[in-house]
C-alpha cells in the first residue's frame, strides 16, 4: 500500500466522520448506529490492511461482527413512493 493510498483512505474516512450525524427529528437512533459501524468497518479494514490483522484480534480470526442494517419502515417507503409519483407527474 502506497503513501498515496493511505492519504486517500484516511481523507475517505474522516468524509465518512464528517457526515455522520447525531439522532435528531431527521436522523434516527438506528440510522446514526448504523452510520458509526460503517465507519468502525472501514476503518477496523484499514488496520487490517496496514498490519495484516484485525484490532484487538489474533492474527487469522475472523473479523470483527456486523451488524444487520436495520429494515427501512414501510411508512418510510410509501412517502418516499409518494415523492417519486409526485415528482413524475409535475
Amino acid at each position: 500500500m502506497t503513501e498515496r493510498d493511505i492519504v486517500e483512505r484516511l481523507h475517505g474516512l474522516c468524509l465518512l466522520a464528517d457526515r455522520l450525524r447525531a439522532p435528531s427529528h431527521r436522523h434516527t437512533q438506528e440510522d446514526y448506529v448504523a452510520d458509526r459501524d460503517e465507519i468502525r468497518d472501514h476503518a477496523r479494514r484499514f488496520y487490517r490492511d496496514l498490519t495484516g490483522n484485525w484490532p484487538g484480534h489474533e492474527a487469522g480470526a475472523a473479523g470483527p461482527e456486523r451488524r444487520v442494517r436495520p429494515p427501512v419502515p414501510t411508512a418510510v417507503l410509501r412517502h418516499r413512493e409518494r415523492v417519486r409519483t409526485a415528482a413524475r407527474t409535475v
